[in-house]
């Protein structure tokens, strides 16, 4: 390991990027492998599902096209539909950007082992350079005196070999890995099961199913729509659905600030209660004070009635009698106004 990490260091720039290369292009195979199987699983499970096979509807647009295809060569009555261009037609028309990643792949190991032949010959070039540019600079020299020189462009050309070596050894390892890749985790066979899959409900499923009902073509056009419909219908159901959460969401949000002030109102209404109780309270207190006040008043007034009778009786012969007559009457209007 130590002689190989030697060897990485003594690399020139233009061999490493090659070797980044490779391993880019390796890393990105493997990705887009994985990715293309995740997609085409998705689109056999969709196809192998029986209430989508029953309502030939499915949530794959390419598989919904293909069946409208297929309805339309039967509608027009033809002998031998050609089942397999028309998935083929649609699988070239609408997944294009899948199967050029199936093609990087498939090419992908043929482009590593190119760059690792590209890295040799860059190498050997190196090398050959370096050898002959020591064997001409030791040319007219005594060989004894140059077996230096000699060394060290042996060296540089060993430099240039290691280039080449490694290169190789990258280009070849990775398209080695990802060869054994594609043999267990191949994008080709999982499409070819979802285009069996596709052949198989067309002819065996489909095609009864319209040769049993024996639709005309008005049959077939207003099926169809009615199709079309049902998808509209449930397309609709899903936003109408979304825009039920969202607004139980802010209802639900509305009615915590309503029941919020309600609380607080309640609160207020009590307080005004509890006042208006003490208020009441003190009222019959008032009411109370005042029937005691009155109460007294009128036994005042008898009280000033029974002094000015005697008064009276007691000034009839006096001289001071129109004084104290005055008097009486100043009395009497002082208790009325009491009274009142």
């Amino acid at each position: 390991m130590l002689s190989l990490s030697n060897i990485f260091d003594q690399l020139n720039p233009l061999a490493i990027i090659i070797i980044a290369a490779i391993l880019l292009i390796l890393a990105v195979a493997v990705v887009q492998s994985l990715v293309l199987r995740k997609k085409y699983f998705k689109m056999l499970r969709d196809l192998q599902n029986d209430k989508n096979k029953e309502s030939a509807i499915f949530e794959n647009e390419v598989l919904n096209s293909i069946i409208d295809d297929y309805k339309l060569a039967a509608k027009a009555k033809v002998d031998q539909i050609n089942t397999q261009a028309i998935i083929e037609k649609n699988f070239n028309s609408s997944l294009k950007s899948l199967y050029l990643r199936e093609k990087f792949i498939k090419r992908a190991v043929s482009l590593m082992i190119v760059l690792g032949l590209l890295g040799t010959f860059y190498g050997l070039t190196l090398s050959i350079g370096e050898l002959v540019k020591t064997l001409a600079s030791s040319g007219g020299v005594d060989v004894v005196d140059s077996m230096d020189s000699v060394i060290e462009g042996l060296i540089s050309s060993v430099k240039g070999m290691s280039v080449a070596f490694i290169t190789s050894l990258f280009g070849i390892a990775s398209s080695i890995f990802l060869t054994v890749i594609s043999i267990f985790f191949g994008v080709e066979d999982v499409r070819e099961s979802v285009m069996v899959e596709i052949e198989e409900y067309l002819d065996n499923i489909l095609a009864q199913d319209i040769g049993r009902r024996g639709e005309s073509p008005e049959e077939l056009v207003k099926n169809e729509l009615v199709e079309s419909l049902d998808q509209f219908n449930l397309k609709l159901e899903g936003s109408m659905k979304e825009i039920t959460d969202v607004l139980s969401l802010r209802f639900a949000s509305a009615t915590s600030g309503i029941e919020q002030f309600s609380e607080s109102l309640l609160k207020s209404v009590d307080k005004f209660d509890n006042s208006l109780n003490v208020f009441a309270e003190n009222t019959r207190d008032f009411s109370e004070f005042n029937h005691h006040l009155k109460t007294n008043i009128q036994r005042m007034n008898i009280s000033f009635n029974d002094f000015t009778e005697e008064l009276r009786e007691t000034t009839k012969q006096a001289s001071v009698a129109p004084q104290i007559e005055s008097l009486t009457k100043s009395v009497e209007k002082l208790s009325n106004k009491v009274e009142k």
